[in-house]
Protein backbone atom coordinates (compact mmCIF):
# COMPACT_ATOMS: atom_id res chain seq x y z
CA UNK A 1 0.00 0.00 0.00
CA UNK A 2 3.15 1.82 0.66
CA UNK A 3 4.26 1.95 -2.63
CA UNK A 4 1.12 2.92 -4.49
CA UNK A 5 0.89 5.86 -2.27
CA UNK A 6 4.21 6.76 -3.39
CA UNK A 7 3.94 6.07 -7.07
CA UNK A 8 1.04 8.18 -6.83
CA UNK A 9 2.65 11.01 -4.97
CA UNK A 10 5.76 11.56 -7.51
CA UNK A 11 3.43 11.26 -10.10
CA UNK A 12 1.23 14.45 -8.75
CA UNK A 13 4.70 15.91 -8.16
CA UNK A 14 5.72 15.69 -11.74
CA UNK A 15 2.67 17.07 -13.15
CA UNK A 16 2.20 19.74 -10.72
CA UNK A 17 4.60 22.27 -12.80
CA UNK A 18 3.19 21.06 -16.35
CA UNK A 19 2.00 23.40 -18.47
CA UNK A 20 -0.50 23.33 -21.53
CA UNK A 21 0.45 25.34 -24.67
CA UNK A 22 -2.60 26.30 -27.07
CA UNK A 23 -3.40 28.10 -29.81
CA UNK A 24 -4.18 27.99 -33.57
CA UNK A 25 -2.21 27.72 -36.40
CA UNK A 26 -3.10 29.41 -40.28
CA UNK A 27 -1.60 30.20 -43.87
CA UNK A 28 0.84 33.12 -44.02
CA UNK A 29 -0.80 34.11 -47.38
CA UNK A 30 -4.21 33.23 -47.68
CA UNK A 31 -5.29 33.59 -43.37
CA UNK A 32 -6.97 30.24 -43.72
CA UNK A 33 -6.81 28.10 -41.19
CA UNK A 34 -4.63 25.10 -41.76
CA UNK A 35 -5.57 21.19 -40.31
CA UNK A 36 -3.61 18.42 -39.80
CA UNK A 37 -0.55 20.42 -39.08
CA UNK A 38 1.91 18.31 -37.16
CA UNK A 39 2.67 19.97 -33.85
CA UNK A 40 6.06 18.29 -32.09
CA UNK A 41 7.26 19.14 -28.38
CA UNK A 42 11.15 18.59 -29.47
CA UNK A 43 11.76 18.52 -25.65
CA UNK A 44 9.60 16.16 -24.27
CA UNK A 45 8.86 14.08 -27.65
CA UNK A 46 5.10 14.93 -27.29
CA UNK A 47 2.75 15.23 -30.79
CA UNK A 48 -0.17 16.85 -31.40
CA UNK A 49 -2.47 17.57 -34.56
CA UNK A 50 -4.66 21.04 -35.28
CA UNK A 51 -8.53 20.29 -35.77
CA UNK A 52 -10.70 21.85 -38.92
CA UNK A 53 -10.48 24.60 -37.06
CA UNK A 54 -6.86 24.98 -36.81
CA UNK A 55 -6.56 24.67 -33.35
CA UNK A 56 -4.39 22.59 -31.41
CA UNK A 57 -3.36 21.84 -27.50
CA UNK A 58 0.04 20.40 -25.67
CA UNK A 59 1.80 19.72 -23.17
CA UNK A 60 4.94 21.86 -23.05
CA UNK A 61 7.13 23.35 -20.63
CA UNK A 62 8.71 27.71 -20.41
CA UNK A 63 11.57 26.53 -22.55
CA UNK A 64 10.65 24.09 -24.33
CA UNK A 65 10.93 23.92 -27.73
CA UNK A 66 8.28 23.30 -30.51
CA UNK A 67 8.17 22.81 -34.06
CA UNK A 68 5.36 22.83 -36.64
CA UNK A 69 5.27 21.17 -39.73
CA UNK A 70 2.95 20.45 -42.74
CA UNK A 71 3.95 18.98 -46.00
CA UNK A 72 4.12 21.66 -48.57
CA UNK A 73 4.74 24.24 -45.93
CA UNK A 74 8.26 25.62 -44.38
CA UNK A 75 8.81 24.08 -40.93
CA UNK A 76 8.94 26.53 -38.24
CA UNK A 77 10.21 26.01 -34.08
CA UNK A 78 10.09 28.40 -31.91
CA UNK A 79 10.83 28.33 -27.83
CA UNK A 80 7.65 28.69 -25.33
CA UNK A 81 7.30 31.70 -23.51
CA UNK A 82 7.10 31.63 -19.78
CA UNK A 83 3.36 31.57 -18.48
CA UNK A 84 1.07 30.23 -15.98
CA UNK A 85 -0.26 27.01 -16.52
CA UNK A 86 -1.40 27.99 -19.67
CA UNK A 87 0.57 29.46 -22.80
CA UNK A 88 -0.83 30.72 -26.00
CA UNK A 89 0.84 30.61 -29.54
CA UNK A 90 -0.52 31.56 -32.91
CA UNK A 91 1.34 30.46 -35.63
CA UNK A 92 1.80 31.14 -40.02
CA UNK A 93 2.98 28.91 -42.21
CA UNK A 94 4.29 30.21 -45.83
CA UNK A 95 4.16 27.49 -48.44
CA UNK A 96 7.32 26.74 -50.03
CA UNK A 97 8.38 27.65 -53.35
CA UNK A 98 9.53 25.24 -56.41
CA UNK A 99 11.99 27.34 -58.55
CA UNK A 100 11.97 25.52 -62.35
CA UNK A 101 14.16 27.39 -64.38
CA UNK A 102 12.31 31.24 -65.14
CA UNK A 103 9.58 30.23 -63.44
CA UNK A 104 8.55 29.92 -59.53
CA UNK A 105 5.38 27.60 -59.11
CA UNK A 106 3.65 28.08 -56.17
CA UNK A 107 0.83 25.32 -56.05
CA UNK A 108 -2.34 25.29 -53.58
CA UNK A 109 -2.40 21.90 -53.28
CA UNK A 110 -0.33 18.95 -54.75
CA UNK A 111 -2.41 15.72 -54.97
CA UNK A 112 -0.51 13.91 -52.34
CA UNK A 113 -0.98 16.92 -49.72
CA UNK A 114 -4.94 16.31 -50.74
CA UNK A 115 -4.31 12.33 -49.92
CA UNK A 116 -2.31 13.27 -46.67
CA UNK A 117 -5.24 16.03 -45.45
CA UNK A 118 -7.07 13.21 -45.91
CA UNK A 119 -5.59 10.82 -44.86
CA UNK A 120 -5.07 12.43 -41.26
CA UNK A 121 -8.33 13.81 -41.29
CA UNK A 122 -9.60 9.97 -41.07
CA UNK A 123 -7.39 9.17 -37.84
CA UNK A 124 -7.63 12.61 -36.46
CA UNK A 125 -8.30 10.80 -33.27
CA UNK A 126 -5.44 8.06 -33.29
CA UNK A 127 -3.20 10.41 -34.24
CA UNK A 128 -4.08 13.37 -32.29
CA UNK A 129 -3.97 10.69 -28.77
CA UNK A 130 -1.08 12.11 -26.89
CA UNK A 131 1.01 9.68 -24.31
CA UNK A 132 0.71 10.18 -20.63
CA UNK A 133 -3.46 11.41 -20.47
CA UNK A 134 -4.45 14.43 -18.70
CA UNK A 135 -1.45 16.63 -17.46
CA UNK A 136 -3.33 16.85 -14.07
CA UNK A 137 -4.61 13.49 -13.62
CA UNK A 138 -1.29 10.57 -12.09
CA UNK A 139 -4.32 8.02 -12.22
CA UNK A 140 -4.55 8.39 -15.79
CA UNK A 141 -1.27 8.42 -16.59
CA UNK A 142 -1.22 5.01 -14.75
CA UNK A 143 -3.57 3.87 -16.73
CA UNK A 144 -2.40 4.74 -19.66
CA UNK A 145 1.18 2.88 -19.23
CA UNK A 146 -0.93 -0.52 -18.56
CA UNK A 147 -3.04 -0.25 -21.51
CA UNK A 148 -2.26 -2.56 -24.68
CA UNK A 149 -4.88 -0.25 -26.87
CA UNK A 150 -2.70 2.81 -26.00
CA UNK A 151 0.56 0.94 -26.97
CA UNK A 152 -1.53 0.02 -30.45
CA UNK A 153 -2.41 3.23 -30.90
CA UNK A 154 1.23 4.89 -30.53
CA UNK A 155 3.04 2.11 -32.85
CA UNK A 156 -0.04 3.25 -35.56
CA UNK A 157 1.27 6.92 -34.81
CA UNK A 158 5.07 5.81 -35.41
CA UNK A 159 3.72 3.76 -38.51
CA UNK A 160 1.73 6.85 -39.72
CA UNK A 161 4.60 9.11 -39.77
CA UNK A 162 6.76 6.29 -41.81
CA UNK A 163 3.97 5.36 -44.24
CA UNK A 164 3.32 9.15 -44.83
CA UNK A 165 7.10 9.60 -45.39
CA UNK A 166 7.54 7.22 -47.71
CA UNK A 167 4.50 8.14 -49.60
CA UNK A 168 5.74 11.42 -50.23
CA UNK A 169 8.62 10.32 -51.76
CA UNK A 170 6.57 8.34 -53.97
CA UNK A 171 4.68 11.18 -55.35
CA UNK A 172 8.14 13.06 -56.57
CA UNK A 173 10.39 9.84 -57.53
CA UNK A 174 8.08 8.20 -59.73
CA UNK A 175 8.73 5.10 -62.25
CA UNK A 176 7.46 7.33 -65.21
CA UNK A 177 10.34 10.02 -64.08
CA UNK A 178 12.88 7.26 -64.00
CA UNK A 179 12.32 5.99 -67.03
CA UNK A 180 12.13 9.48 -68.53
CA UNK A 181 16.04 9.75 -67.36
CA UNK A 182 17.26 6.45 -67.70
CA UNK A 183 15.02 4.27 -70.73
CA UNK A 184 14.38 1.45 -67.51
CA UNK A 185 11.34 -0.46 -67.87
CA UNK A 186 9.72 -3.49 -66.11
CA UNK A 187 11.64 -5.84 -63.96
CA UNK A 188 15.21 -3.11 -64.49
CA UNK A 189 13.44 -0.26 -63.79
CA UNK A 190 11.94 -2.01 -60.27
CA UNK A 191 15.15 -2.80 -59.58
CA UNK A 192 17.10 0.10 -60.03
CA UNK A 193 13.90 2.08 -57.87
CA UNK A 194 14.61 -0.45 -55.06
CA UNK A 195 18.43 -0.32 -54.88
CA UNK A 196 18.82 3.65 -54.90
CA UNK A 197 16.07 4.87 -52.50
CA UNK A 198 15.79 8.44 -52.51
CA UNK A 199 16.50 10.01 -49.04
CA UNK A 200 13.41 11.69 -47.69
CA UNK A 201 15.16 14.80 -46.95
CA UNK A 202 16.51 15.18 -50.34
CA UNK A 203 12.87 14.86 -51.04
CA UNK A 204 11.48 17.49 -49.32
CA UNK A 205 14.08 19.87 -50.50
CA UNK A 206 14.95 19.01 -53.96
CA UNK A 207 13.97 20.78 -56.72
CA UNK A 208 12.69 19.16 -59.93
CA UNK A 209 15.87 19.46 -61.80
CA UNK A 210 17.90 18.22 -58.73
CA UNK A 211 16.05 15.09 -58.31
CA UNK A 212 16.70 14.49 -62.39
CA UNK A 213 20.26 14.94 -62.10
CA UNK A 214 20.31 12.86 -58.62
CA UNK A 215 18.29 9.98 -60.75
CA UNK A 216 21.06 10.13 -63.92
CA UNK A 217 23.90 10.59 -61.31
CA UNK A 218 22.75 6.91 -59.18
CA UNK A 219 22.08 5.54 -62.76
CA UNK A 220 25.53 6.17 -63.98
CA UNK A 221 26.95 4.55 -60.73
CA UNK A 222 24.69 1.72 -61.16
CA UNK A 223 25.61 1.05 -64.40
CA UNK A 224 29.06 -0.21 -63.38
CA UNK A 225 27.59 -2.54 -60.85
CA UNK A 226 23.85 -3.83 -61.98
CA UNK A 227 22.12 -6.23 -60.15
CA UNK A 228 20.89 -7.94 -63.05
CA UNK A 229 22.78 -9.01 -66.31
CA UNK A 230 19.93 -7.62 -68.12
CA UNK A 231 20.94 -4.04 -67.67
CA UNK A 232 24.79 -4.43 -68.93
CA UNK A 233 23.07 -3.43 -72.51
CA UNK A 234 21.31 -0.52 -71.45
CA UNK A 235 25.37 1.06 -71.41
CA UNK A 236 24.86 1.46 -75.22
CA UNK A 237 21.68 3.86 -74.50
CA UNK A 238 21.65 7.44 -74.20
CA UNK A 239 20.24 8.76 -71.33
CA UNK A 240 17.70 11.68 -72.19
CA UNK A 241 18.82 15.22 -71.27
CA UNK A 242 16.35 16.52 -68.24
Amino acid sequence: MKNYILIFLLCFTGNAYAQVLKGTVKDGVSGEYLSTVTVKNLTNNQTAYTNREGSYTITAMSGDVVRFELVGYKTQQYTVPKALGFAEMYISLFQMSYELDEFVLKPRYTPYQLDSMERRSTYQRALAREKGGSVMSPVTFLAEKLSRRSKRIYRFQKDFSKWEKDKFISSRYTPELVTSQTGLQGDTLAYFMNANEMPYDFARVASDLEIKMWIREQYRAWLKHPLIPEIISAKDSTISSP
